[in-house]
Order: structure tokens, then sequence, then C-alpha cells
């Protein structure tokens, strides 16, 4: 049912960023809500299949009905499943996992034994809401390599979404305190600019929380340290 309705489907700019980093015809969304996303990208025509999963029926129900009302319930596959463990991957070339924790999108990942392999060819198209630097580590760490990364205001909080493929190898760039906590984002203008000022703030802000206790003071001290150092680095980025 290509009758407009694809321009208002999805007016969360989060989730538009989303979808313009998928690279592929078939995307699976995991943690899908109310399908919003794939629905969006099936009637955009930049998808020619989709998969909605959710590990709750109650989101299905929804997803199922956006699918339907949309006209695209025979484009888009209603799957529930914890993470990607009841996802079928073959041919799929995206997979989209957003508005959850870094951590528990590691955790998805590295669940997925499909995913750790040179035989798949899939961007991950990931969006944490939550420790951002926890998903960066482990990507590092195990073989991904980080793309591209984006960031989007919505509201008053800025979001950063990030495309990952598996190289099965530690990436070319190194895992250091800028990679860590401002990404690969471009921190030289706009929204990636902002970003980094957002991450630097909250930092700061931990720092003189935990220096207010004797407890924490040395934890305290060494997230000022950073907060200098990441300070230090925005700045000469923008000369």
């Amino acid at each position: 049912m290509f009758n407009g309705v694809a321009m208002n489907i999805l007016k969360d700019k989060r989730l538009m960023l989303c979808a313009e980093m998928v690279k592929g015809d078939a995307a699976a969304d995991i943690g899908t809500d109310h399908g919003y996303l794939p629905t969006h990208l099936v009637l955009q025509g930049k998808c020619t299949r989709c998969i909605a999963a959710d590990i709750n029926p109650m989101p299905l129900d929804a997803a199922r009905k956006t699918v339907t009302e949309n006209g695209v319930s025979t484009k888009v596959d209603i799957v529930l499943s914890d993470g990607l463990e009841s996802v079928e991957l073959t041919g799929i070339t995206d997979v989209i996992i957003a508005g959850m924790g870094g951590e528990l999108i590691a955790r998805i990942i590295d669940d997925c034994k499909t995913l750790h392999s040179k035989d798949n060819d899939i961007n991950l198209v990931l969006q944490p809401m939550t420790r951002p630097e926890e998903l960066r580590i482990y990507l590092y760490e195990n073989g991904f390599e980080v793309t591209s990364e984006r960031c989007v205001r919505e509201g008053r909080f800025i979001y950063s979404v990030m495309c990952a493929r598996f190289i099965g190898e530690k990436p070319a760039y190194e895992m250091d305190k800028r990679y860590i906590h401002l990404g690969r984002t471009d921190i030289t203008e706009g929204f990636g600019k902002e970003y980094a000022i957002d991450r630097i703030n909250k930092l700061k802000k931990a720092a003189e929380g935990m220096l207010k206790s004797k407890d924490s003071r040395q934890e305290g001290l060494q997230k000022a340290e950073l907060v200098k150092m990441l300070t230090d680095q925005l700045r000469e980025a923008e000369q």
C-alpha cells in the first residue's frame, strides 16, 4: 500500500537515522516494538523484505497491526525471539539493534555465532541508549570494525548510531579513550560535536560527584583526567 503513509510512519529521528544507515535490501529489526522501522524500510522501497523480532508477544501484536494496516504483511515477517536466537539470517543484509543498553546489544551479538563469521557480509546497525563505551569495547575486542558512526538529536537527547561488520581481527584503528567514549564520530561539526560535548559533560558530572567522596576520590581523579584529555582533543579537532 504505497499511498504516502511511508512519509509519516517513522517520525523518530533516532530510528530514521538507523533506517538511513541500512545498506542492503533485507533487514532484521531486533527489539522492533511497534514495527515502525521495518515497515518504513519496505514502504520506502529500501528493503524488499524485513524481519520484525521482539522478545515479548505484546509488542509483536502491535508490530503485526502496523504491518497489516500499511499493507506490508507479506514483506515483513513477525518473529518472537530472544535477541537473534529464533531469527533466520539467511539472505539478511542488515541487522538493526536499537534502543537498548550497550551491554545488552553486545550480549545479543555475542550469543549469535552466525555474526562471528567472515562468510557473512551483514551490516550491523547499532544504537545504544546507554553505555555505548561497553559496546565499542566489545566490538573492538571481538573482531568487529565500526565502519561509520553518526549522531542525531531527538528532543533534549543526542544519540549515536554505528555501523559495524565482522572482520575477524582487531580493527586498524586504536581502542583509545577517544574511540571508547566518543566513538568514530566526526566531532568537528554538527551533531557529532554535540555528542562529544554531551559525553564529556556526563563524565565531568560523574567525576565531580566522585571527588566529593573519600571512597571514590581516586576514581574521580581518573575521570577528571579523562575529561581534560577528551576536552583537549575536541579543541584540537576544532582548530
